[in-house]
This record gives C-alpha cells, structure tokens and sequence, in this order.
C-alpha cells in the first residue's frame, strides 16, 4: 500500500456526505475523516473516498499496531473476545481467567519498575483521576496519623463523618504545571493548563501551577538559557510546596508535556521535581497516558528520565487501550470501598492491551522506533536548515515528534496542504505540529513524509 488521493480535496465527497448524516452527534464538528476501517492497513488510513493517507497521525496517539494488525485481528476476531465484549462484568468482583493473563503479564514483563499494583478504568483521563484519589486517600490517611485520629475514616467521630459528606473534608491540593494537560474530569481538568477553551466556565479546584521549563531546541545552542529555565522553575515549584507546607497530596508532571506543545525538559528537572515531592510528602505521579507504550523508544518515557527510585505512580492510557494508573507499594489503597468503579477494567480491551504489549516486545518495535524516531528528528532537522524562515525548534523523542511554524494560521494551512497529498499529521500547542507515527512505520514511511513536507513549505516560502 501507497499514498494516493484520489478526490480532489479531503475530506472527500462521501466523507462530507456521511458527516452531514451524523450531525446528531455533538462530537461530529471536529471530524476530519471517515475511515474504511476494512481497507486501511498498517500505518496507512483509508478513507471512505478511497484516498489512502499516510497517518502521523494516529487518532491523538491511540494507535499502536496501525491499521488491522494481524496480531490484534487474530485476537479480535477469537471466541474469547467476543464473550469477553458480549459479557460485560463489574471487573473487581467477578471476571473470567484471561483478565488474570493480562495482569500477571503486566507485573511480569510491562509494568514500570518499582510498581506493586495496577489499577485499571476505561480511558486515560480516568486513570489520572483514579491516581490522584489514590493520592489524596494516602496524604488524608498520613495528616490524620499525625494528628493522632484514626488513618480509617469510618472510625472518625460522627461530626467529622458529616463535615466529609459535606464536601468539608480535605483542603488538600495537587501540583502541576504551566503547559498541562491530564484529562477532561474535573480533577485532571483542574491540573490542566495549556488551553482556555478546555477549562473556561468550568469550576475547577483552585490548585497551584508551578512554571514548566519548555526546553529550547537545538539543546546544545541553548544549554545555558536552558538551565537557568529549570533553575528558575525548579526554585518555584520549591516556594509553591513550602507556602502549601502539608497540603500538597502531589505533585503531578508529563515526561513530555504533549497537548500544551510537545514541550521537553532534561532528566535532570524531573529528579529534582521527584525530590521536592519527597521532601513535601508529596506523591510523585506520572503522566504516561500519551507518551507511554513504545511512543519515546523505551516502554515507559520516565525510563530515560534515569529517576533514583520508581515513581509513585505512573498513569496509562491510549496505546493501552484501556486506562488506569501503576502503583508503587505506599500508595495501594487496600480498604474495602475506598478505590472501586462498576468495571474497572474491560476484559475484552485488556486482550488488545495484551497483544499489543506482546507485539512490541516479540518485534522490537522499540529498537524500530529509535532508529526511525531519530531518522525522522534528523529529517525535520534538515527541513529546520532548508526553510529556517518557516521550520524552527524540530524536537522528539521516539516517536514524540514536532516542530513550529510561524503562527497558528501558518500551521493550520501547513496541516491542510499535507492531508491534500496524503500525509495527515495534526496540531499541539499554539503553533506547533504534532507528529504521532504508529508504531510499526518504517524509513520509507518517513522519507516519504518528509519529501511531502519539503513540498508543502517550498509552497508556503
């Protein structure tokens, strides 16, 4: 399979048809495509117009395999999928013997180190949730242990019971940064802050926002710039824990920040981050939900982050197929009641996960996205030194790629142009392009990619 438009514009005649037909759905004014998802293959989507696309895309990084992979498709379309779809079951009480396949491969072979338990929900968003009630849960039962009260809240007094149910529970806050973005629920919604329109008339908590340090790309020219931005940043997290002395529950961070712009900072930042949330009492929880999975060229991103000790918690979602959070023994809530939902955890998606899991390891895939990811950055690179007017700061890690153009309107009409011939990348932040290739694209791939990207900024010159 190829890259080939055929229409004369995408989205295409019977793509623009079916999406007037959806108009019921609310979701329906951001569609850009609708895919036959019978003929796309690998890292190609083919749409119902017959254009095939090259997609740098990948549906905001939830692919993995591409299209139709005939590991996931020989577990889809298996008898235990479908009972597992057909047969939903409120996972925690009653599930069947494969749900135990997927968690015993999880803590064998793909859980982040350090890590003592899982828990799982249905989507990434929810599993940042899921961490930070797991949070607030450890930081309550730690302030009441300190104040002599009992660390179980059924055995506090009755007036306190009440004040709880009151919503006068906890003053306790979270920690994140400029930049942000950890999901649409109100508790990940308050930790986020890269864009107005995901938070605006919404009543989020008003919990603290330490400055992220966006690193300047190439590093090497702005090593010194670079580091007193992490300084400076870094000596304002450490005011913000001491003003909010024993309220911080954590302190929640991205390895890379990917909606508020594919924003990086060094290793370095994150293992302070990590001890001034140490020394605050503060958990130190992990964003993963979008550069976890494969997309940095080890498992989990925090792996090249050479970290002291494992994480507090790290969140999952996207290329998992199913959401949750990893959690290092302190923080494995054991109370009956306190940390459940009705599923916690789909059986049929965690036999997706499953394969997938296995696929990158029994392919290397990692060892292919290191040495694409960092063929594709070097390629971006030489479109920086080509069109130095209209191509700036080209950084990625793995798979974790982007680059800036001029101004929104610029990139916008950079995005449209490429789809027009058949490479469909998408936006991050206010300028920035965001490259997500699946997993399984190769050099060919890329060097195509590229040619079409020359094309387009010669147009745009």
């Amino acid at each position: 399979m190829s890259r080939r438009v055929v229409t004369a514009s995408v989205p295409g005649p019977k793509s623009l048809e079916l999406s007037r037909r959806g108009d019921f759905d609310m979701q329906g004014i951001y569609r850009t495509l609708v895919l036959d998802d019978v003929a796309s293959h690998g890292p190609y989507a083919v749409d119902v117009d017959g254009n095939v696309l090259l997609d740098l895309f990948a549906n905001f990084a939830l692919g993995a395999l591409g299209y139709n992979h005939p590991a996931v498709m020989a577990v889809a379309s298996s008898p235990l999928f479908a009972h597992a779809a057909a047969n939903p079951t409120s996972t925690p009480f009653v599930t069947t013997s494969a749900w135990f396949d997927f968690v015993a491969s999880l803590e064998s072979r793909f859980a982040p180190r350090g890590m003592a338990k899982v828990f799982c929900v249905d989507a990434g968003g929810e599993g940042v949730e899921a961490a930070l009630k797991a949070a607030f849960i450890v930081h309550g039962e730690r302030r009441r242990a300190r104040a002599g009260l009992p660390s179980n809240p059924l055995e506090l007094p009755e007036a306190e019971q009440r004040a709880i149910l009151d919503n006068r529970g906890s003053d306790a806050v979270v920690v994140s940064f400029e930049g942000a973005f950890h999901g649409r629920g109100l508790g990940p919604l308050s930790a986020t802050h890269s864009k107005v329109i995901h938070k605006a008339d919404l009543p989020a908590f008003a919990w603290p926002m330490a400055p992220f340090p966006a690193s300047r790309f190439p590093l090497a020219r702005h090593a010194e710039e670079n580091a007193r931005t992490e300084e400076a940043a870094l000596q304002a997290l450490e005011r913000i824990l001491d003003a909010a002395k024993e309220k911080v529950a954590a302190v929640l961070v991205e390895p890379i920040q990917s909606e508020g712009g594919d924003r990086h900072a060094s290793p370095a930042f994150f293992r302070k981050v990590q001890s001034l949330a140490a020394a605050s009492g503060a958990a130190f929880v992990l964003d993963e939900v979008q550069t976890g999975v494969g997309m940095s060229g080890t498992l989990w991103a925090h792996e090249q982050l050479d970290l002291p000790r494992a994480p507090d918690m790290v969140c999952f979602g996207k290329k998992m197929q199913i959401g949750g959070f990893f959690a290092a023994p302190p923080f494995v809530i054991t109370q009956f009641g306190r940390m459940y939902q009705t599923r916690n955890g789909d059986r049929a998606r965690a036999m997706i996960a499953s394969s997938i899991l296995e696929t990158i390891a029994r392919d290397d895939l990692l060892c292919r996205v290191r040495d694409v990811g960092a063929h594709f950055l070097a390629g971006l690179e030489e479109l920086a030194t080509r069109f130095p007017s209209l191509v700036a700061e080209p950084r990625g890690r793995g798979f974790l790629l982007a680059f800036d153009l001029p101004s929104p309107a610029v990139r916008d009409d950079f995005l449209r142009r490429a789809l027009a011939r058949g490479v469909f990348a998408s936006y991050t932040g206010t300028r920035s392009v965001r490259l997500r290739p699946h997993l399984v694209t190769e050099r060919d791939h890329v060097d195509d990619a590229l040619g079409v990207f020359a094309t387009v900024l010669a147009e745009l010159s």
